[in-house]
């Protein structure tokens, strides 16, 4: 079969192309060939432009992203493996450096088409782009979500690997400071005492990201709920710090609505969460009031406090991963993940969480409220 004959079947088979017609088909070979690939063969680095879109014939490549968050680390891990009649190296189409990169993982062959000679020709021919885009839009996506599965895998495994030694060395820190190795003086004590707060510290954080890859890669247990019964048992725990800092805690839970679909454990850590920050964020003497009140097809619980409140540039990032913002002049302590495990608990639950600041009705601190859909 003559060399034109079979890029044009490869183009005709491939997903990017299925909807093309014969004689923009017969177009794009024009300024197409076939390449040829060694194992181990680095096709394109990540980040940059890739000069040709591939559509490979035989073998298997590799699609790789840096997966360390180490600045300068050059750790690189496959998100995912491009078999025969798959496309890779999309960003030749949109001439964009937001690209992962592409190894040949065994000895491969591929039809590769001219980047800029197809980009030319779909900014020409608005019928022909249509569909094109519409599948190089499917193929990002897919590999996006296969990156963020990866990523959440490899967080998941690190996080619990983690944990187990650090345990170790907390249990080994508590049992020296209780006596039982000798007596300590006063600063081999504080010393360690310190050391333990900060594994603590530590093993909340890993807590937390294990938290963040379980939403990334799976579901959550749901069940049918009593809002107002998870809501207070949340409360009763947080009360004593309440007590602590002299803070007047009121609570107005509607009884008689109908129940939501949820995981208990997942709401009470919503719930605890939220009262949490208002008690750290809100001085002695102050106020936080705790409400659920029915709204439509929804439950809506609200906590609002009389504390330093949120300024309007932090409002829109408070929900961010990792984002610690700024209260009373001094940066928040803690992970910062306390608030972005929140949203993703109650988007799981298919509800709706915001903060207001200051709160409407008082004038002073903050406000946050999550809607959940009633069963």
């Amino acid at each position: 079969m003559p060399n034109k004959e079979i890029i044009l079947q490869v183009l005709r088979a491939s997903s990017i192309f299925e909807e093309v017609n014969d004689e923009a088909l017969s177009k794009i070979a024009t300024f197409s060939h076939e390449v040829s690939f060694q194992p181990g063969e680095i096709i394109f680095a990540e980040g940059d432009v890739a000069e040709k879109l591939y559509i490979l014939v035989e073998g298997e490549v590799g699609i790789e992203a840096r997966l360390s968050t180490r600045p300068g680390s050059v750790r690189r891990g496959t998100i995912e493996s491009v078999a025969p009649g798959g496309v890779f190296g999309w960003s030749a189409i949109l001439e964009t450096h937001l690209t992962m990169g592409a190894r040949a993982i065994s000895a491969a062959k591929a039809i590769a088409v001219d980047g800029h000679a197809l980009h030319s020709l779909l900014a020409q021919d608005t019928e022909l782009c249509s569909p094109v885009m519409r599948k190089l839009v499917d193929i990002v996506s897919l590999r996006l979500a296969n990156t963020r599965i990866t990523l959440a895998h490899i967080l998941s495994v690190c996080s619990h690997d983690l944990k187990a030694p650090l345990a170790a060395v907390q249990s080994y820190l508590q049992v020296i400071l209780g006596g039982f190795v000798g007596e300590l003086n006063e600063k081999q004590r504080e010393m360690l005492s310190r050391s333990c707060v900060r594994i603590a510290e530590f093993i909340e954080m890993i807590d937390n990201i294990l938290d963040i890859s379980r939403f990334e890669v799976g579901a959550v247990e749901m069940e049918n709920l009593s809002l107002p019964e998870v809501v207070r048992d949340s409360i009763e725990m947080l009360r004593p710090l309440a007590e602590e800092k002299k803070l007047n805690f009121t609570l107005d839970l509607a009884q008689d609505v109908p129940k939501v679909k949820g995981s208990a454990t997942r709401i009470k850590q919503v719930v605890a969460n939220l009262v949490g920050n208002a008690i750290k964020f809100t001085p002695s003497q102050g106020e936080i009031s705790i409400k659920l009140k029915e709204d439509d097809g929804y439950l809506r619980v609200e906590v609002a406090d009389t504390g330093v409140g949120i300024s309007p540039e932090e409002l829109p990032k408070i929900f961010d991963d990792f984002y610690r913002g700024v209260a009373g002049g001094t940066e928040a302590k803690g992970t910062g993940l306390g608030l972005s495990i929140s949203k993703k608990i109650i988007e799981t639950h298919g509800g709706r969480i915001w903060a207001e600041s200051p709160c409407p009705e008082t004038g002073r601190g903050s406000k946050f409220v999550f809607a959940l859909l009633k069963s």
